[in-house]
């Protein structure tokens, strides 16, 4: 089992800092996983939202792989088409090459309204622009130089420099849909399970994607899993420290619930009152003491057969302090056990 670390560097109003404080503390939570011997740090993009949720993921990798030597960097996940592909595969490719060939580039579709109106795109287009741009990154990396004629984007005889040093750099997709999940399997790439779904949403999921694999003839050894997580001395505190801060992401999820649906784990909706209660939403954390999250973990294990987990410990709002508790006693008492 392998263990990273995401981050969004959200800042909520009333946090008492600006968002250079809340990006030097990421890194500097970032060389401490490394030294703790952490796998990865995770990067999660969104755009146009009050609290800055981070919008450029390859310029805050870069900053990463930089400050770190062993941990990998992987997008969880690049909003793939929201962006040009040449741009995406050479920012991709510098960060590998800054990295020494530790970047992973999971991608996701998009699906706000918002961010395909800021950016001038159709959102009808996403599915068709995320094929075409899955095949014209790996070109562009894996190619001398390429021709491609598409219906968002041609071009003749082009070489993209640098190439990576991972060839070519090993992806992974984020989707829940049935096309998304078709997606992902039909290119053998592996797919990450979202933090906003019950275990009982995700085993579907991953029921789905498999069959997608078979039908495709391909094989994929990641099974990559996000989760909102906070490890502390007792259940109790864990809960009572986290549950604004986790609140802080089950509710924006439950604002998008008409792009993506979201329930809580008795299966309510957003319009239902008690949705909004953390109680309601407890299932889908690794949440409590050591103990506690261990036996999570190995459910998730057993269920799921998720061998990278990604822990949302750096959640909006949450003070630093605790967030490096958090990740010391995730490291010390948890991560061993799965080693």
């Amino acid at each position: 089992m392998k263990f990273g670390l995401a981050y969004s560097f959200q800042n909520p109003k009333g946090s008492g800092k600006t968002h250079a404080e809340l990006y030097k503390e990421g890194l500097r939570q970032a060389e401490l996983a490394d030294k703790l011997g952490f796998d990865y740090i995770v990067l999660v993009e969104h755009h146009f939202l009050d609290d800055g949720m981070n919008p450029s993921l390859l310029a805050t990798a870069a900053a990463v792989a930089a400050r770190t030597e062993h941990l990998r960097i992987a997008t969880c996940c690049y909003l793939l088409s929201l962006h040009h592909p040449i741009e995406t595969a050479e920012n991709a490719a510098v960060v590998d090459n800054i990295s020494n060939g530790r970047l992973t580039l999971g991608v996701a579709a998009a699906y706000r309204d918002e961010e395909f109106r800021g950016f001038g795109y159709e959102r009808k287009d996403r599915g068709a622009r995320t094929d075409e741009y899955l095949t014209i990154v790996n070109e562009a990396w894996t190619k001398d130089t390429f021709t491609f004629k598409g219906r968002f984007y041609s071009c003749e005889n082009l070489a993209v420099t640098p190439k990576p040093i991972q060839k070519p750099i090993p992806m992974w997709f984020g989707a829940s849909g049935k096309a998304g999940l078709e997606r992902a399997a039909s290119r053998g790439i592996p797919l990450v399970g979202s933090n906003r779904h019950h275990i009982d949403d995700l085993e579907r999921q991953y029921a789905d994607y498999r069959a997608f694999l078979s039908k495709y003839g391909k094989q994929v050894k990641e099974v990559p899993l996000l989760r909102n997580v906070y490890v502390a001395e007792s259940d109790d505190k864990a809960a009572e420290e986290s549950s604004e801060s986790m609140m802080g992401i089950y509710g924006l999820y439950g604002k998008w619930s008409e792009w993506r649906k979201m329930t809580d784990d008795k299966g309510r909706s957003p319009q239902d009152p008690q949705f909004n209660e953390f109680k309601s939403h407890m299932e889908k954390a690794v949440l409590g003491a050591p103990k506690t999250a261990t036996d999570q973990i190995e459910m998730y294990q057993k269920r799921l057969g998720v061998n990278h987990l990604l822990c949302w410990i750096a959640l909006p709002g949450m003070p630093s302090d605790k967030v490096e508790n958090s990740i010391r006693l995730l490291a010390r008492d948890v991560i061993p056990t799965f080693k």
